[in-house]
């Protein structure tokens, strides 16, 4: 296998479906060690991308790279992929607790079910607890799924994602459904997890710009499946390419404790 620090490289990457082009030449570079936000308005190809990337789609032109290689075991690439989506929370038992479903990561279940051949074992459980104290959930335990906030859930699925010892994480609107108490706190948790050694490269799948937390240094900017600007947040998060990619007017835009804040409207 080629020596490389990239996890996924996207070459020229397109996708058309049905006689229509989700995406164009893209072009994404995503290393080891980088977080990641990928900004757009909805529509604009952002899952369809990860999902290329991450090996659950092909593209219909370009070529992708993942782990230095074109083609690779995408089964064995998908267990190193921890996919986080809202989506993930009405499959979740909310009878199952906090623990209970941290531990189902390892199994690969939605929903823990025991079998005395496969687990989980005690140690199972205890790598779900040692997970939860680590991303600062310990409280959580022995709590319900059902009765966790919306911001408590997705930090409980993200501790579940890594029981699998993930290259990457992709948490797909995470925020999506929250109040902006639940979201504002659920944003402090993860800026703080970014900064962590043992964290892995994480993508951030959003449309809202002010959801990008200091942590995350690199941004991808979609409109209409083409890459519309790529870098740093504050070098591609400007009025004249939020304006033609929301196709909306920005009065400004505000820096407030390290987040970059839209005011719409002239």
């Amino acid at each position: 296998m080629a020596t490389t620090s990239a996890i996924i490289a996207c070459e020229k990457v397109g996708y058309r479906q049905q006689h229509l082009d989700i995406l164009t030449d893209i072009d994404w570079r995503l290393e080891r060690g980088q977080h990641w936000a990928v900004l757009g308005p909805n529509g604009s190809g952002k899952t369809t991308l990860l999902k290329i990337a991450c090996g659950y789609l092909w593209p219909t032109s370009g070529r992708v790279l993942r782990l230095g290689e074109e083609l690779i075991d995408l089964i064995e690439l998908r267990r190193s992929i921890g996919w986080i989506s809202s989506s993930m929370i009405a499959d979740v038992p909310p009878s199952d607790t906090a623990l209970e479903t941290v531990v189902s990561g390892r199994l690969g279940q939605v929903g823990l079910k025991r079998f005395p051949e496969y687990g989980p074992t005690d140690a199972d459980f205890e790598d779900a607890r040692g997970e939860l104290t680590r991303l600062a959930c310990d409280s959580l335990v022995d709590k319900q799924f059902g009765i966790l906030s919306q911001g408590e859930r997705q930090q409980v699925l993200i501790a579940r994602a890594r029981m699998a010892r993930p290259l990457l994480m992709v948490l797909d609107e995470p925020c999506a459904g929250m109040d902006p108490g639940v979201r504002e706190r659920f944003l402090a948790w993860l800026n703080e997890r970014l900064t962590a050694p043992e964290t892995p490269t994480v993508v951030l799948v959003t449309h809202h710009i002010e959801e990008i937390v200091p942590g995350i240094q690199n941004v991808l900017v979609l409109s209409e499946g083409r890459v519309r600007a790529v870098g740093h947040p504050r070098d591609v998060i400007t009025r004249p390419t939020i304006e033609a990619v929301y196709k909306t007017g920005l009065a400004k835009i505000e820096t407030s404790g390290g987040r970059l804040w839209p005011i719409w409207g002239k």
